[in-house]
């Protein structure tokens, strides 16, 4: 499989998008639901339209030398996404936000929690 198309507008995730990248296959997903978070645009795959997928399929039917490096990048960040991945940005998230909780005195003072979390979700994991 060269390409994975998911033209869903309401997955919430897309588990499916997923396993595809962790496969080494780059996904065409729509800018609409869950995926297009998971797909970096260019890089891993493709975000459009699907009026604009058949397009995006001939270009990179048409283009070996992309298609091989979005192989790569699709695998290499799907290996970020891993769920232990994923559970160790949140601890570090948890740490952050309560660093004093592993402490004798329980007494915490969170820092902002939407700073931390946008902190997170930006990471070079999503990009």
């Amino acid at each position: 499989m060269d390409l994975f198309l998911f033209p869903s507008a309401t997955d919430t995730f897309g588990n499916v998008v997923l396993e595809a990248m962790a496969s080494g296959v780059p996904a065409l997903v729509t800018a609409l639901g869950g995926p297009k978070f998971l797909v970096n645009d260019g890089v891993t795959g493709y975000v459009a339209p699907v009026e604009d997928f058949a397009g995006k399929v001939i270009e990179l039917s048409s283009n070996v030398s992309l298609l091989i490096a979005m192989r790569r990048q699709a695998r290499e960040a799907a290996e970020r996404l891993s769920w232990d991945a994923v559970f160790e940005r949140v601890y570090d998230c948890y740490a952050t936000c309560f660093p004093n909780t592993a402490g004798t005195n329980g007494s915490a003072q969170p820092i902002s929690l939407e700073r931390t979390v946008h902190q997170l979700v930006t990471t070079e994991a999503y990009s």
